[in-house]
């Protein structure tokens, strides 16, 4: 009973295909290869289905035979990959005339989706041909592909070019494309310097090769092709992009598109360690600032110096020397790092110390000249002292009380400084440093040149009676005491009375000239002095 359905059924289809103007064909045969499975349930187990081709076995499409038949098949999975159920040329539907029908569709390229196509008496094929769809491209020489065989079964077979079954062509009616499912995406922050990744999306095949092309604005950058781009001061305020180019064996390539940036910002440079200072920190020494490290390296660097949180006007350099207006206050160095397409950027280091006031050195003390006496004028020295342009400020001391109103580096000496030891002091002074204060080397005593008188009459045999009177410009009574010697030897030291007088008588005396030696020793206000008198001795 089934015979005789089936053969009802092949005349029906038949009568058909001639009702359509069509020549009946003889079945086509099927191909001979490596068979993966056969039969739809075998197939389905092993994960290669036949498309749900089994329900519509039953149908004939693009006008084929219905059932086990490999046009019917073919014809069906390209009308399921959106085919019209219209054949597409007219004439012959043995599987020998698909190739020939379509000459503009026809190739020696494999892919997915397109008809493998074995023309009449092309091994494995018989007169009628072979058509079988392309499941998968391993590569230009080996396909996979699904099929179904007039008086056989549907399988899945893998054909080689090296197994001498391969196809006498590739018919294109409407190939498995890769399709992109979501759009590539870029990340990174659009500034100049940054980098940017792209990530190619996703696809609707896996095991996708992705190329890509990095744009600005609607331009290629050149030389720009990996998934990673590194944006460029040419890139600055331009809208960055970035196509990707899909591509399996088997399949067509594809080009999408990602979204673009916003315009590209000027980059950012990074501070990656503090400005330093190094050296003394007080007034003229010089300091030394230390930039830093930056990312990337900037191409100028520009120095503003800083006194107590103020900027330093005319600052500017990589060094600086303190001054007067800078002592007590701590300083701190701004450096600004400059690179084309970048953004300027700045960062300080830490605050110094407060910046010391400077001290003198003296590398020669202060000397007094002249000779102390009323009426005569001393004079100071400053001497010499590191560093220079001091402000020098005297002042004359009597017995170390400040005489007023002598501030000159000369002073004339007065009776008001008779006996009184005279120095000077010095006051150095300059704007940032500790005041110095000097006193010259030495002091100087004042005295006066005394005045000496001595008579000496003789008193008699083997005597002499010696007076003397002392007197001095500006001293009523001038003190101290007198000696007297002979031959070497103090025979007398007189005291001077009120009025500087003293006297004595020599006894014992040998007769003849003798020459006296008087000596005044000085006080404090009077210069010593000497004097040699000789008397006859009777």
């Amino acid at each position: 009973m089934s015979r005789l359905l089936r053969a009802l059924s092949s005349l029906v289809s038949l009568l058909l295909v001639a009702g359509l103007g069509l020549v009946a064909t003889s079945p086509p045969a099927a191909a001979t290869s490596t068979v993966l499975c056969r039969g739809y349930a075998g197939c389905n187990a092993l994960g290669m289905s036949a498309s749900g081709y089994q329900a519509a076995s039953g149908t004939m499409w693009w006008r084929m035979y219905a059932g086990h038949n490999c046009t019917n098949y073919v014809a069906y999975r390209l009308v399921k990959s959106g085919l019209p159920d219209e054949r597409p040329w007219s004439g012959s539907g043995n599987a020998s005339n698909w190739g020939l029908a379509n000459p503009s569709l026809t190739d020696s390229v494999p892919t997915v989706g397109a008809v493998a196509w074995w023309g009449a008496n092309v091994r494995p094929a018989g007169s009628s041909g072979h058509v079988a769809y392309v499941e998968q491209v391993v590569s230009a020489d080996e396909i996979i592909v699904s099929q179904d065989s007039w008086g056989g079964d549907f399988s899945w077979a893998r054909i080689t070019r090296v197994g001498g079954s391969w196809p006498s062509g590739f018919i294109h009616f409407n190939d498995v494309s890769l399709t992109n499912l979501a759009a590539p995406a870029l990340s990174g922050t659009p500034k100049v310097g940054a980098q940017l990744t792209a990530s190619p999306g996703s696809w609707s095949q896996s095991e996708t090769t992705f190329g890509y092309q990095w744009r600005a604005g609607k331009s290629d950058i050149a030389n720009a092709t990996g998934s990673t781009f590194k944006v460029k001061r040419a890139q600055q305020g331009k809208r960055i992009s970035v196509q990707v180019t899909a591509s399996k064996v088997g399949y067509p390539t594809a080009t999408v598109a990602s979204s673009k940036t916003p315009p590209i910002e000027p980059g950012a440079i990074t501070n990656t360690g503090r400005p330093t200072i190094t050296g003394e920190v007080r007034i003229d020494a010089v300091l030394t600032a230390s930039p830093g490290s930056w990312t990337p390296a900037p191409s100028a660097l520009s120095y503003q110096w800083w006194a107590d949180g103020q900027p330093v006007e005319g600052a500017t350099a990589a060094t600086f020397v303190p001054t007067a207006a800078q002592v007590g206050k701590p300083l701190s160095v701004q450096v600004s790092a400059t690179k084309a397409g970048y953004a300027a950027v700045s960062s300080a280091s830490a605050n110094t110390a407060a910046v010391a006031p400077g001290t003198f050195t003296t590398t020669a003390p202060p000397t007094m000249s002249g000779t102390p006496r009323p009426g005569r004028t001393l004079s100071v020295d400053p001497g010499h002292v590191t560093p220079g342009a001091a402000k020098t400020s005297v002042q004359w001391l009597r017995r170390g009380v400040v005489v007023e109103g002598a501030s000159a580096s000369t002073y004339q000496l007065s009776s008001a400084d008779l006996g009184s030891r005279i120095s000077a002091r010095l006051k150095l002074t300059r704007p940032g440093y500790t005041t110095a204060v000097s006193h010259s080397a030495s002091e100087r005593l004042v005295r006066e040149i005394p005045k000496l008188w001595i008579r000496t009459p003789t008193e008699g045999e083997g005597r002499v009676k010696i007076s003397v009177r002392m007197s001095a410009d500006g001293v009523e009574n001038v003190p101290g005491s007198v000696r007297v010697t002979w031959r070497g030897k103090t025979v007398k030291e007189l005291t001077l009375r009120r009025g500087g007088a003293a006297s004595t008588t020599l006894r014992g005396l040998p007769e003849g000239d003798r020459t006296f030696k008087l000596r005044y020793l000085g006080s404090r206000s009077v210069l010593a002095a000497s004097m040699l008198r000789t008397v006859r001795i009777g």
